[in-house]
């Protein structure tokens, strides 16, 4: 990291403004290191994907003098490159992940913070509570930075829930942390603040749930189609065609093997991602 920082991070240093939507990203995502870190990792990393991969075409080429010369340089070029923009797209992964994190806990953070406020225990001393590993709640990471921010670099409660709200990758936890802004420095009643937001955080966990549950039947349907009804449906009918033509024996199994250890197993593993990407979080 150092090597990279020192050497490659130069040469973004004069051009970090073309990259004010990644350094967003970074920030949302909870990746706590600069942007001039993180480009130099991507582009060290590429480097290194391009060395390997070079190196490997070159044996490849040594075993299989028939492999195409152009191989040798187009192919490391495009693992290069690859592995450059996948780095990029890593934060809008991560953003989504701890957006459905946030959303998922806030319900029973609010209701803790309303518990807390209940017994005269001011914002901040209730962020350092809800920093505590013991609630095993995701907001408990973002709570640990806030309270941070007051105890070590000393800024008020407002500042540093305004800061909390800028690196938010969820709306209903940016506006959360508003609202308590707004009714800190309004004079207004915090516990009744936490306590009507805690319901209505619940209500729309609630609504999540139902949705998900409707979706999932969606999936079921799809799985049923897509992984038994087709397969077999395509097993069946090459058979059949098999039967009735010159297809040699090798070729249909070669087929229907390709169905079974190929083809399914893709449209499972398609599936199964599509059903953790939109399912709540516990």
């Amino acid at each position: 990291m150092r090597v990279a920082y020192q050497w490659i991070g130069k040469y973004f240093e004069p051009r970090l403004s073309n990259f004010e939507s990644l350094k967003r990203d970074l920030r949302r995502a909870g990746i706590d290191i600069s942007l001039r870190m993180y480009l130099s990792m991507s582009v060290f990393q590429a480097m290194i994907g391009f060395v390997s991969s070079l190196l490997l075409m070159v044996v490849l080429k040594i075993v299989l003098p028939t492999m195409p010369l152009a191989f040798i340089i187009i192919i490391p070029i495009i693992v290069s490159i690859s592995m450059f923009f996948v780095r990029l797209a890593i934060p809008s992964t991560k953003i989504s992940e701890r957006k459905r994190k946030l959303e998922s806990s806030l319900p029973t953070a609010a209701s803790y913070m309303a518990a807390m406020s209940s017994a005269g225990v001011n914002p901040d001393q209730i962020f350092f509570s809800l920093s505590s590993d013991e609630l095993d709640l995701f907001v408990s990471h973002d709570a640990k930075k806030i309270s941070r921010d007051i105890n070590i670099f000393g800024l008020d409660i407002i500042r540093s829930l305004e800061n909390a709200s800028l690196r938010s990758p969820s709306p209903k936890y940016t506006s959360f942390l508003e609202g308590i802004n707004a009714t800190n420095t309004s004079g207004g009643d915090l516990q009744s603040y936490f306590e009507n937001a805690s319901k209505a955080l619940m209500r729309d966990k609630v609504q999540d749930e139902k949705g998900y549950i409707e979706v999932l039947g969606l999936f079921a349907e799809l799985f049923l189609v897509a992984c038994i009804v087709t397969p077999t449906f395509g097993i069946i009918f090459i058979a059949m065609i098999g039967l009735q033509s010159t297809m040699t024996h090798t070729s249909l199994m070669t087929i229907v093997l390709g169905m079974a250890f190929l083809m399914i197993p893709i449209l499972q593993a398609m599936i199964i991602i599509l059903v953790d990407g939109s399912q709540p979080m516990d």
